[in-house]
């Protein structure tokens, strides 16, 4: 049975929007931002981030990244970026989401707004998980972005 869960994730960022845009679709920055903490590592094998492209990623702890995604890009553009992606643990299929990524100016440079349409086949104790890392890789994506250098 799937269980089904709606998260609106919403962060106030200070860079232009095109700035968002491109460490959002930057396969390096990317690999900076979307681990959810020091002992963990997101590993893009698979980067083609256009309408029609996808994602290939291994992710995990550092010492043994087990998850799989694959990500299929819907629309790239600098205002909205849409997605969806498998998520697999040890060759078994685990979710299916809808991932929305909706970038809009305001005063002090950009909010980012994520959506994301969770469909989990491994029980409703999933989406703590997918809140717990999602927030926290959007902090790291909100430092990395207002950051002068993209170190």
């Amino acid at each position: 049975m799937a269980d089904y869960e709606t998260l609106i994730l919403e962060r106030e960022i200070a860079c232009a929007p095109d700035r968002l845009f491109q460490v959002l679709t930057d396969r390096e920055l990317r690999q900076k931002w979307a681990a959810p903490d020091d002992e963990s590592v997101v590993l893009i094998d698979v980067f083609d981030c256009r309408p029609g492209g996808r994602e290939e990623t291994r992710c995990g702890p550092k010492e043994a990244p087990e998850f799989n995604t694959t990500s299929l890009f819907h629309v790239v553009s600098p205002e909205f970026l849409s997605l969806t992606e498998t998520l697999v643990i040890q060759g078994e299929l685990v979710s299916v989401s809808l991932c929305g990524h909706e970038i809009m100016p305001n005063g002090q440079g950009s909010t980012l707004r994520v959506t994301l349409q969770i469909t989990s086949l491994a029980g409703p104790e999933l989406f703590q998980d997918y809140k717990g890392g999602w927030s926290a890789a959007l902090d790291n994506l909100s430092r990395l972005a207002a950051s002068s250098g993209y170190s």
